[in-house]
């Protein structure tokens, strides 16, 4: 059977501020990965105090995509496919953090650039053409981004406008049929990424984070926020995080260690920044190196907190597969 790679510039979606925005996708062809860049001009007219250590991913502060209109694929803030999407190639993980934020905080007019990379990779495909998402029957195929406010990439009480768009670039696989079966081969699970979100009250050692159950779960990446400042990421809120299953405990580290592994086995991470990875290799995980929940107790991370000066919430992105 015949295949063969196409990638194309899809489309570009204009920011509109505080909006949410769906644009239907194209159906039909196995998608390996989706890229949006984020580009335009940032206009501050009323300075800030500093310019925020994830901008200008702020400006997007949800991507979702669904099938069919109900089923969820993914759902996931910008700043985690732009700064800490940990399964990637490995030239990819490089070039992930390469991000044009505002130089200063300052009355000025800015350039700022952004890439978020949505990965379909499914483990186990007989090749590399089977670890993808089959859209050929769906019936809707649909991205939606979710806009912030240009004042969003600044501390302190700015004001601004931003000018700029979305460009959603693709990845794809076509493949004839089986000229024998008029068939095609079907990957034997697909990728699903999900945020889940918390604030944190007061200082607790057993603060509770539920996750998703009945699939397969790769990894947990958490980001904690607020020890200094409201909404940036930082350490010295987590000091240690478990996840647990009842009795059955796959990860018990401190907070400090887990990001020393993460910067062995993933390089650069930002501060707030941690990967609960079960696989061996992250880019390259097998389906029975994952964490199968399909008949345990409710999976969670337990984690020990201590407010920060700020506002203060930890987010966690979770990747699982579910078996076709």
């Amino acid at each position: 059977m015949q295949q063969f790679r196409i990638k194309r510039n899809i489309t570009s979606i204009a920011y509109a501020a505080g909006q949410s925005v769906p644009f239907e996708m194209p159906r039909g062809n196995d998608y390996e990965s989706l890229t949006l860049r984020l580009s335009g001009s940032l206009v501050v007219t009323a300075a800030g105090a500093a310019v925020r250590s994830e901008a200008p991913a702020q400006l997007v502060p949800r991507i979702e995509i669904t099938s069919d209109g109900r089923n969820s694929i993914y759902s996931a803030p910008f700043w985690y496919g732009a700064y800490a999407h940990h399964d990637l190639a490995p030239n990819s993980q490089q070039a992930q953090n390469i991000s044009v934020p505002p130089t200063a905080a300052a009355i000025a007019t800015y350039p700022v650039e952004a890439t978020s990379v949505i990965s379909f990779n499914i483990p186990d495909g007989e090749r590399q053409k089977d670890s993808n998402l089959v859209t050929i029957g769906m019936s809707l195929f649909t991205l939606r981004l979710t806009f912030g406010q240009p004042t969003d990439v600044l501390t302190g009480a700015p004001a601004a406008t931003f000018i700029g768009s979305v460009d959603v670039l693709s990845s794809e696989i076509v493949e004839s049929v089986d000229p024998a079966t008029g068939k095609r081969t079907m990957p034997s699970a697909f990728r699903k990424t999900t945020l889940l979100e918390q604030l944190v009250a007061a200082t607790t050692a057993n603060h509770e984070i539920l996750l998703p159950a009945g699939n397969l779960i790769k990894s947990v990446m958490l980001r904690s926020e607020g020890a200094l400042t409201a909404g940036e990421p930082g350490t010295g809120v987590l000091n240690n995080v478990q996840l647990v299953s009842n009795t059955d405990v796959r990860v018990s580290m401190k907070a400090a260690a887990l990001r020393a592994e993460n910067a062995h086995l993933f390089g650069w991470l930002k501060n707030g920044y941690y990967v609960i990875d079960l696989s061996r290799n992250a880019g390259l995980a097998r389906l029975t190196e994952l964490w199968d929940v399909t008949q345990q107790a409710q999976p969670k991370v337990i984690s020990d907190v201590t407010v920060g000066a700020a506002t203060t919430k930890i987010q966690a992105v979770v990747t699982e597969f579910l078996k076709a």
